[in-house]
């Protein structure tokens, strides 16, 4: 402990070094709606999640993670020459977008089968990434 004038290190005593963390600090309890379902309020908790204002905070947090799991493609992918590859172990996966202007989410399927796909609302080129499962082949 540091050394304070006039012995003021003797009335303070030692710090505990505790810092309130964000539940420490509430206020008020938080609240799940009457109308969420059961199953979602025991998942909720058993991650100790006392109301819905906690998911908007976990999610803002997780918003920068979405960068880095490569959902936005390299800068140049999208074109014919270069389709935004879509990573898959099916035959068949579905791809979802947000529309530029509305804002909207739309969806569409692709497929392995070597072909690109346009999708005009994003002027963009998309082709599916075909990943071999190795476990299913072993199965066999």
């Amino acid at each position: 402990m540091a050394n304070l004038p006039f012995g003021l290190d003797k009335i303070l005593g030692e710090p505990d070094n505790l810092i309130p963390t964000d539940r420490d600090r509430k206020s008020k309890p938080g609240h799940i709606p009457d109308f969420a379902p059961d199953d979602l309020r025991k998942e909720m908790e058993e991650l100790g999640i006392d109301g819905v204002e906690e998911l908007d905070e976990l999610e803002e947090k997780n918003m920068e993670g979405y960068n880095d799991l490569g959902l936005v493609p390299p800068e140049g992918a999208g074109t014919f020459a270069s389709p935004i590859l879509i990573p898959s172990r099916e035959d068949t996966r579905v791809v979802g977008y947000n529309d530029p202007t509305t804002h909207a989410v739309f969806w569409f399927t692709i497929h392995n089968d070597e072909n690109v796909y346009y999708i005009k609302d994003l002027g963009l080129f998309f082709m599916m990434l075909h990943i071999p499962d190795d476990s299913a082949q072993d199965h066999h």
